[in-house]
Formats: C-alpha cells, sequence, structure tokens
C-alpha cells in the first residue's frame, strides 16, 4: 500500500508540474506586459515634455522679438506664438504658472501699441488678464505676473480693487528687483489721476530705486514722465532721495 501511495503522488506530482509552469509562465508575461506599458507611458511623458518644451522656446523666440523691436506683432506671427503657447500648456502634465504667464504675455503684445480702453483690443486685453489670474493660482508670489495684471488693468483702464491689489503685491514682493521697479513707476505715472495717496507714494519709491540702478534707468523713466506729463514728481522724487540728477537735463531746468 505504502509503494502504490508513493506511485499515485509521484504521478499527481508530475501532473501538477505542468500547470505550475503555466502559471509562472502567466506571470512572466503579466510582468512583461506591465513593464511594455510603463515604458510607453514613460516614452508618451518624455515625448510631451519634448514637445512641451520645443513649443515654449518657439512662443519665447517670438516674444523676444516683438519686445527688442518694441511693436506689435503681424496677425500671422502672432498666431503662431498664441498657438505655441496653448500648445505647452496642453502638453503641460500639471497647471504651469510660467507657462500660463507666457500666454498672457502673448495676448498683452498683440495690440501693445493700441489707446487704453480700445474696443477692438479689448478681447485679447481679457485674454491676457485671464491668463495673469490663472498663472497666480499656481504661483501667487511671482511679483511679475503682479504687475502684468496691474498693467491690464491699465490698457484696460479698469481702476478697481484687483488693480489695487495687483500694485500692492508687485511693490511687496519684487522691492530689489529692477523689472519690477520700472514696470511699476511706468504704471504709476501713466495712471497717476487715479492713483491714491499711498500708491503714488508707491509710485514715486519705484522711480527712486529704478533711478539710483543706473543712468539708462533714469533716462528712460523721464522719458515716461515726460509723455505722461510728471516730470515735476519724476525729478522732485530724486531731489528728495537725494538722488544725482546730473545728467538728466529735464531737471536742471
Amino acid at each position: 500500500m505504502n509503494a502504490n501511495a508513493q506511485l499515485e503522488g509521484s504521478s499527481r506530482r508530475r501532473k501538477a508540474a505542468p500547470a505550475m509552469t503555466k502559471a509562472a509562465r502567466a506571470r512572466h508575461i503579466g510582468l512583461a506586459l506591465l513593464a511594455l506599458l510603463l515604458a510607453l507611458l514613460l516614452f508618451i511623458s518624455g515625448a510631451r515634455l519634448l514637445l512641451a518644451g520645443i513649443a515654449d522656446y518657439q512662443a519665447e523666440a517670438f516674444l523676444g522679438a516683438w519686445s527688442k523691436a518694441r511693436v506689435e506683432p503681424d496677425a500671422r506671427a502672432w498666431a503662431v506664438a498664441e498657438a505655441a503657447a496653448q500648445r505647452a500648456i496642453s502638453l503641460s502634465p500639471v497647471a504651469d504658472g510660467e507657462r500660463l504667464d507666457r500666454l498672457g504675455r502673448v495676448y498683452s503684445w498683440q495690440h501693445f501699441r493700441q489707446p487704453f480702453a480700445a474696443a477692438h483690443a479689448a478681447e485679447s486685453r481679457r485674454s491676457a488678464l485671464a491668463a495673469y489670474r490663472a498663472s497666480l493660482e499656481v504661483r501667487p508670489t511671482w511679483p511679475y505676473t503682479w504687475a502684468k495684471v496691474a498693467q491690464s488693468k491699465l490698457f484696460l483702464q479698469e481702476f478697481d480693487a484687483e488693480f489695487a491689489h495687483a500694485l500692492t503685491q508687485a511693490f511687496a514682493m519684487g522691492p530689489t528687483r529692477i523689472l519690477i521697479n520700472r514696470e511699476l513707476a511706468d504704471i504709476g505715472f501713466r495712471a497717476w489721476p487715479h492713483l491714491s495717496a499711498a500708491q503714488r507714494q508707491a509710485t514715486l519709491e519705484s522711480v527712486r530705486r529704478s533711478v539710483a540702478y543706473s543712468t539708462p534707468e533714469a533716462q528712460n523713466l523721464l522719458n515716461t514722465a515726460k509723455y505722461t506729463n510728471r516730470v515735476g514728481e519724476f525729478c522732485g522724487a530724486l531731489e528728495a532721495s537725494m538722488i544725482s540728477s546730473r545728467k538728466l537735463d529735464a531737471c536742471q531746468e
């Protein structure tokens, strides 16, 4: 009986062996398919990031060219830049404050030279403002975007609570950044009649910071002051802070 039992047990083990081999093979196939799926997902993710990077570069190149020339883009160039900025956002795996800010700048440039409150420029300016708002939801401490919100409100001639808040945030978050002070001084002079006393003082502080940075910065702001009839305020800010204005002829008259 023992011998028969041993033979039967051996037979059962031999029959079970192929089944175990099939199970192991199925596991190996499953793992291989999982690895292939993960590799595919990584490839797709990498490809999306690469395409987003190319779109970033394309949109930024247009912005750089427009900024250097200080002219509005032609319709075709603007459309290409806007599509690239939108594509970079759509390809990003998460909300990206920098890309949203870039989209806002593309919209801001579309009618950059048009008059304040121009009806035909309102749509692009509101689109810029929407993009800047979305950007600030992702990175609320970025002063450059706050300054762009204030600029957009200036172009729309909307001197409301959002405008005031944007000025305050940009001023508080970028005290040592020359680009912020330059932007705020420019906005302040252009919006001067609509500013509160505190906002005017903040504008003049941005003027002093910009002038102290370099003579070219001082000359650029002087040009803005002339254009906006704010030369008296400009020169007074320099005198009050004892910043030399010897190289600025308008302040010697």
